[in-house]
């Protein structure tokens, strides 16, 4: 018989899983948002209610805000390079895809630093502008 999942751990291992990198998901977790810090993923909502999706994918928000924190710039940069070459899209882009999601923070940033997040952003995409990499 398949265990069953709650709303959490099936949008961790069904959806969050399936996206790579910090930066994909915290790219994946902004286009979910409304912006009003509500999120949408109709198959989520569907199965387990609005409360439990909104508090799944909240909570995996801000585990994913703090993994991007805690990642190392250099792995982030990497991460960025290989997402552009595989998207087929310029730094440039990359760029211009950071300043939007920048500022698409968890409602709980459980003591993770919304400044700390904003610089490593502002220093990814001035990168990405400059096409530089860390060596």
């Amino acid at each position: 018989m398949p265990r069953l999942l709650t709303a959490r751990e099936d949008f961790l291992e069904r959806t969050v899983a399936q996206v790579s990198g910090t930066l994909g998901k915290m790219r994946f977790l902004s286009r979910i948002s409304s912006g009003s810090r509500d999120y949408e993923h109709w198959g989520l909502i569907r199965t387990f209610g609005e409360e439990a999706a909104q508090t799944a994918i909240g909570t995996a928000h801000t585990q994913i805000f703090l993994q991007e924190l805690a990642t190392p710039l250099r792995e982030l940069w990497s991460e960025l390079v290989s997402d552009a070459q595989e998207e087929g899209t310029g730094l440039q882009e990359c760029s211009k895809m950071l300043e939007r999601i920048s500022d698409r923070l968890p409602m709980d940033l459980a003591g993770g630093s919304e400044r700390h997040h904003h610089y490593i952003f502002m220093t990814l995409a001035l990168l990405a502008k400059s096409q530089r990499s860390i060596r």
